[in-house]
């Protein structure tokens, strides 16, 4: 369009635009889950640029969308959003419209967008004690464990961390595999992972100085230890249900693996350390919880340590000599 110009040369004042009012609706049904606030403007193109991603958000509860993520081996990806934060608005439109964004979640997860003053929502934000908003994370749907969080991210740093996580991290049924194992790492280990993730070339095994080889004296023999060859048993079959009274603990062993057994809450914790001895042949182990990573106490009781879940996530960690 052309602006008019007066005799003077300088450019007109352009005339101020007209007044109008937006409304935020709910526009998704979200049954029995409470209201769910939408951060969906209704006019014009303020609808389509903060248009929530209802197209790719799957509805329903946290727990069917686990079992989503399970029946098709993803991880979830949790958005949740505060509607009094324009920047839950700003991810709507300059992250979850992206097409490389929405590939990604296609790929990898199931994506579950809620709102913090919902019956889901606040549930989410009391259990893993998110207080800023909006936030991103990242749950495993086999355990509900915590992988990853973020506050508000741009879409290249949404990428980068996505990029990131899908190379470190491998899905697996039942389970989940770290090409790193992070728990097992000493701080120099953690140095050269941080020194080297970028590069291509593989990641170099710290040197090795020679220890000179004192002259050798005579020395009485010691008896060495018999090592048992007795297989061990076959590990007990868990069913599907948890039953009253039992929790089912799942052990995350130093190669990744994972191994669930069935215990009583009231137990003793030393339970879980003949478990392992009995069925796994593990001896020489600790046992900590995932997160924060503490000792487990052969003496505390099962749900002293593991809280009050019907499942639970510990690892196992090879003692120091």
């Amino acid at each position: 369009a052309v602006v008019s110009t007066q005799s003077t040369g300088e450019a007109a004042v352009r005339a101020p635009i007209a007044a109008f009012t937006d409304q935020i609706n709910d526009q998704v049904a979200v049954g029995r889950l409470g209201k769910r606030p939408s951060i969906v403007f209704e006019d014009g193109d303020l609808g389509a640029l903060f248009k929530a991603p209802t197209d790719i958000s799957f509805v329903g509860t946290l727990e069917t969308a686990k079992i989503k993520g399970r029946n098709r081996q993803k991880w979830l990806l949790v958005n949740v959003q505060d509607k009094d934060v324009f920047q839950s608005q700003l991810l709507n439109r300059d992250l979850w419209s992206m097409a490389d964004v929405r590939d990604v979640l296609e790929r990898n997860f199931v994506f579950w967008q809620t709102f913090r003053d919902n019956l889901e929502g606040e549930h989410f934000v009391k259990f893993y004690k998110f207080t800023d908003f909006p936030c991103i994370a990242i749950i495993d749907p086999n355990t509900g464990e915590l992988l990853k969080q973020w506050g508000f991210m741009t879409h290249m740093e949404f990428m980068k961390e996505m990029h990131e996580f899908v190379s470190h991290y491998k899905f697996e049924t039942g389970g989940r595999r770290r090409s790193f194992d992070f728990y097992g790492m000493s701080r120099a280990d953690m140095m050269r992972r941080d020194t080297y993730q970028t590069s291509t070339e593989p990641i170099p095994e710290p040197a090795r100085v020679p220890t000179p080889t004192p002259p050798s004296s005579p020395e009485p023999e010691e008896e060495e230890e018999e090592e048992d060859d007795t297989p061990a048993p076959e590990i007990p079959e868990v069913p599907a249900e948890v039953q009253p009274g039992t929790v089912h603990v799942t052990f995350r062993l130093p190669d990744g693996a994972r191994q669930t057994g069935v215990f009583q809450q009231e137990g003793e914790c030393s339970e879980l350390y003949r478990w392992l001895e009995i069925y796994l042949k593990m001896r020489n182990h600790n046992v900590f919880t995932a997160f924060p990573r503490v000792l487990v106490d052969e003496e505390k009781t099962v749900i002293s340590v593991v809280g009050g879940g019907a499942r639970a996530m510990l690892i196992v960690a090879e003692r120091d000599e």
